[in-house]
């Protein structure tokens, strides 16, 4: 893989709504581990460290495995009746 040595910045499929409308969420990366969000059309953005996203995205994975077995323990007591 290549290091991240220039800002890279695209617009994603997500949409916020930011300032009374819909607007799409730019993603730009920036060297050396910075993340930041914007929506399209506005100025102000939230930035992240690529460690603190992916500690997010690890949180975010186990609590939806909690969430998919609590689901799963619920389809099988209905048949237990």
């Amino acid at each position: 893989m290549t290091d991240l040595k220039k800002t890279v910045k695209r617009v994603s499929a997500g949409v916020v709504r930011e300032a009374g409308r819909l607007r799409k969420v730019v993603v730009i990366l920036e060297s050396p581990n910075v993340i930041k969000f914007r929506a399209k059309g506005c100025r102000r953005s939230y930035l992240l460290t690529t460690d603190a996203c992916y500690h997010l995205a690890i949180k975010a994975h186990v609590q939806d495995q909690k969430r998919q077995k609590t689901k799963k323990k619920k389809q099988g007591r209905r048949y237990v009746d």
